[in-house]
């Protein structure tokens, strides 16, 4: 971590401090542990580009093929956000409680050499700061003077009354708006340079949360985690009943006739599973992938060409990491990399409480 971000999570503990009514009052967990949900997939209901009634087997054969990948580059980011104190106040008078919010939020981009080392692909990204409803703010010009000093003080707001729990629900939204903002901000600058000719680039979590289509093209997405079913209850246990080096069906969102232009995002996906053993539970091991709807004419074709270096990525293990029967090698790479450069929640408590 560097000592830049040191001295943004003591400027936030100082603002606090300098804010008549400001008292400081770290949280333990951050929000993203407390509302976990708010990183989920979205729910959409699928339309099958195959046929539902058998998983596909992945020409796939172990050892032989553990170095069959064609991918080179690897995309992760990363939010932590946490409340940090508060500020009680008197509008209108109403006594008001403003919550206060570090934030800090990063991108990475990992490259692999020839001989197959994982390196810095360019410059990560990253932003910290505050996140609070300035206008509530009794003291605007020590809130100017921070940023005047380099603090980062992002705005929230709510039309529900400023209801403290509504703006902490507020404040974690707009951290997640800030990692995908930045994410795509790489993740362009990625796509524009000359490394990325034919390549693609392998992103850790869903890409329906992207709008740049230019970008997604050469994006594949990988989900650990998905809180939506798309089929009907039989067809789903078949998913979670695949043979380890099998995926399912290929399937789409929407129809030819949904209108797309109306901000309806649209993407081409399937589960496979990396990895079983006995005992297990129903989605040990399973992922599900994402790639551009560019792609549906040849979406059986890189289905099986994906989920082939896929599969030759799940090794060397990342246990014991949670979820390590789900992760990607050199996704779990670019998580230890942002990890070292950006605040622990224990660090930023240990801060505000000094």
């Amino acid at each position: 971590m560097s000592d830049s971000i040191t001295l943004r999570i003591q400027q936030a503990k100082d603002f606090i401090r300098t804010q008549a009514g400001g008292t400081i009052a770290p949280l333990p967990i951050s929000e993203e542990e407390i509302n976990p949900n708010l990183q989920d997939d979205l729910s959409y209901r699928a339309r099958p580009l195959e046929s539902t009634t058998q998983a596909y087997p992945v020409n796939f054969n172990f050892p032989d093929d553990s170095l069959c990948t064609e991918f080179s580059f690897f995309e992760d980011g990363r939010q932590k956000t946490i409340n940090i104190g508060y500020i009680a106040t008197v509008v209108n008078q109403r006594v008001v409680i403003i919550p206060v919010h570090f934030f800090a939020v990063g991108a990475v981009i990992l490259e692999r050499d020839p001989e197959r080392k994982l390196m810095l692909w360019g410059q990560p990204e990253i932003r910290t700061g505050i996140i609070v409803e300035r206008s509530l703010v009794p003291d605007q010009s020590v809130l100017e003077n921070f940023e005047r000093d380099g603090l980062e003080v992002v705005d929230v707001t709510t039309t529900t009354g400023n209801d403290y729990s509504n703006l902490r629900m507020k404040a974690l939204q707009k951290a997640k708006d800030m990692r995908l903002e930045i994410e795509t901000t790489l993740i362009t600058r990625w796509r524009e340079s000359n490394a990325h000719t034919n390549k693609f680039l392998v992103i850790d979590g869903t890409l329906m949360n992207y709008r740049n289509e230019e970008n997604i093209e050469w994006c594949i997405g990988v989900s650990k985690s998905f809180g939506s079913r798309y089929f009907d209850s039989s067809d789903h246990n078949r998913i979670l009943q695949m043979n380890e080096f099998e995926r399912s069906w290929t399937f789409r969102f929407h129809d030819d006739d949904d209108n797309l232009r109306l901000g309806v995002r649209e993407r081409l996906s399937w589960y496979l599973r990396l990895r079983n053993r006995v005992n297990a539970d129903p989605e040990f091991g399973l992922i599900r992938v994402e790639i551009s709807q560019r792609h549906l004419n040849y979406a059986a074709q890189f289905a099986e060409r994906f989920s082939r270096s896929l599969l030759s990525e799940r090794l060397p293990t990342a246990y014991p990491t949670p979820r390590w029967d789900k992760h990607l090698y050199p996704i779990q790479m670019c998580e230890d990399y942002l990890s070292s450069i950006l605040p622990s929640t224990k660090t930023i408590i240990s801060t505000m409480k000094g």
